[in-house]
């Protein structure tokens, strides 16, 4: 059970942290591009709501290929499994 919440801490975390570097360097590189009075429109917030939901895919899309990897990695760790022959030793 402890595992399953460290898991679940490790993944929340990933996603969030994910989430915010694409926002953050997006925010980054429209400012610097448009410049800081842009921040102070209205077309910014809409921008801001667009980039943290494309920050959200992409977390997702990582969040899900890393879940893959460590179900597959714990089925061939897996000891008992019949199909793991002597080359995984």
């Amino acid at each position: 059970m402890m595992s399953l919440l460290r898991h679940l801490f490790f993944f929340l975390l990933q996603f969030f942290g994910i989430t915010a570097a694409v926002v953050i360097g997006c925010v980054a590189w429209t400012l610097n591009d448009r410049g800081m009075s842009y921040a102070e429109t209205l077309a910014f917030r809409a921008d801001l709501k667009f980039w943290a939901l494309v920050g959200m895919v992409v977390a997702g899309f990582f969040c899900l290929i890393l879940l893959c990897y460590h179900l597959t990695q714990k089925a061939l760790d897996e000891p008992n499994d019949p199909d793991n022959g002597p080359w995984r030793y």
